[in-house]
């Protein structure tokens, strides 16, 4: 299913993952563009009317939003292991992402300079939550994880919107989570219209400040097109995996977790690193045998047939160069010592550390945020947390003794750019004698006024 791969084309395939940012095909983006546009001009009838072609679901006008009947009628569609497990994931994820909690705070320099800053809550923000072909496979894990950080940074305002399934209803696991966490605003609309009735509003769905959550093309494009009319998370791609690991490693552990990345989808990339032949070999017969049976045996076996990779590589030193290299969405660590190798990674968007971290652990009751980022983006990005759900305003008071200490400093910058109204708005607090208004400071006779150049810092 997977060959091994080493020399020239283990090199090969790492160049391809590091570019496996797909070409967007024309289509998508125009078909976005043609859903977003219809939203914004017809608002509710658009959004229904996408639901029929789309979704096949037919919806009548006041059905968008999720009822509290429905609500009430789901937790009787759920069992008691599914609650113990829902409060499980909640209270590790709360406790985790508590932490991330930012304060406003407040300093006073020798000078008697106020200066401070505000740390305030997005006031609304929405979430996309993926269904499934059909709403068939409700992510409540992405609700949780999208959900929770802005409940936790005082969002005063969450809603939820995810595809409908066929008979018009959201499924009962997903709404009672979201009932749990006091999200009561929840709509049956999928897909690029859902990005559309959030960025722009309709008659049911009031417009949001903020848009968060993962999706298909279809969904990551209309993401981008609102950008700027509304804020965004990052542009999710296909989930992601990369194992290193050495000897010491378990083939049947490795070839589950790659398994398992790549049953999210056709599009899903699961690799191996590693320095050992035998083991290189050994995961790609257990990816065979591990893989028959699976409900979504197609979708696996196309995803390991894309991208997915067995790097058979000659030093852990090169080994960890290629991690870093792809900076994966999620990586996992099967090595005698793999402290050392987590203190040598720098781009991963998370790290399981170790043979009893599965990264599905991640995915649902480990704490931190799953949703993570893609296509090389952990080169520079973060996962999703409480300060995606904050913005951050500066706070600066001056006394007239403060402000007459740096006239001199803020007249020469404002002159030096060409904007003598920026010189006069400070100048005129002050009585003065020169261009500006400004009190200018005296220079000793003969005062030399060209700057000396600063010595150059050399390396030590």
């Amino acid at each position: 299913m997977i060959a091994v791969l080493s020399g020239v084309e283990a090199r090969g395939r790492v160049k391809r993952l590091e570019a496996r940012m797909a070409t967007v095909d024309p289509r998508v983006v125009q078909t976005v563009e043609d859903i977003l546009a219809q939203v914004r001009s017809r608002g509710d009838k658009a959004l229904l009317a996408y639901a029929r072609k789309l979704d096949r679901v037919s919806l009548k006008p006041g059905q968008l939003r999720v009822t509290t009947e429905e609500i009430d009628r789901a937790y009787s569609l759920v069992d008691l292991e599914f609650m113990k497990a829902l409060e499980l994931a909640r209270a590790s994820i709360e406790r985790f992402h508590q932490s991330q909690l930012e304060r406003s705070w407040m300093m006073t320099d020798d000078e008697g300079v106020f200066l401070g800053l505000k740390v305030f809550p997005i006031a609304s923000v929405g979430a996309y939550v993926p269904g499934g072909a059909g709403g068939k496979r409700p992510l409540v894990s992405t609700a949780l994880m999208c959900t929770i950080p802005a409940r936790i940074a005082g969002c005063r305002r969450i809603v939820v919107a995810s595809p409908p399934r066929a008979e018009g209803t959201l499924d009962p696991h997903l709404l009672v989570a979201l009932a749990e966490l006091d999200v009561d605003e929840i709509y049956k609309i999928g897909g690029a219209q859902a990005i559309g009735a959030l960025a722009y509003g309709t008659e049911s769905v009031r417009p949001v400040d903020k848009i968060v959550g993962p999706g298909n093309m279809y969904v990551a494009m209309a993401k981008l097109a609102v950008s700027g009319a509304v804020a965004t998370d990052g542009l999710a791609g296909p989930s992601e995996i990369v194992v290193l690991a050495d000897a010491s490693a378990r083939a049947d552990f490795i070839a589950a977790d790659m398994i398992a990345q790549a049953e999210h989808d056709a599009d899903a990339i699961a690799v191996l690193v590693t320095v050992d032949g035998p083991l290189a070999h050994a995961v790609a017969a257990e990816l065979s045998r591990q893989v028959g049976g699976l409900d979504r045996e197609a979708v696996i076996k196309k995803s390991l047939a894309t991208l997915g990779s067995i790097l058979l590589l000659e030093s852990l030193d090169e080994a960890v160069d290629v991690v870093n290299r792809i900076a994966p969405e999620n990586l996992e660590i099967h090595t005698a010592d793999p402290q050392a190798v987590l203190n040598r990674i720098r781009t991963a968007g998370a790290i399981h550390v170790g043979p009893w971290t599965p990264q599905v652990l991640g995915d649902y009751v480990a704490g931190p945020n799953h949703t993570l980022p893609t296509c090389g983006t952990a080169r520079y990005g973060s996962p999703l947390g409480v300060w995606d759900f904050l913005k951050r305003t500066a706070v600066v008071t001056y006394t007239r003794d403060s402000l007459a200490g740096v006239a001199r400093a803020v007249d020469t910058l404002a002159h030096v750019e060409g904007l003598e109204a920026h010189a006069r708005s400070l100048a005129i607090r002050f009585d003065g004698p020169d261009r500006s208004g400004a009190a200018e400071p005296a220079r000793a006779e003969g005062q030399a006024r060209r700057p000396r150049r600063r010595p150059r810092r050399r390396a030590a």
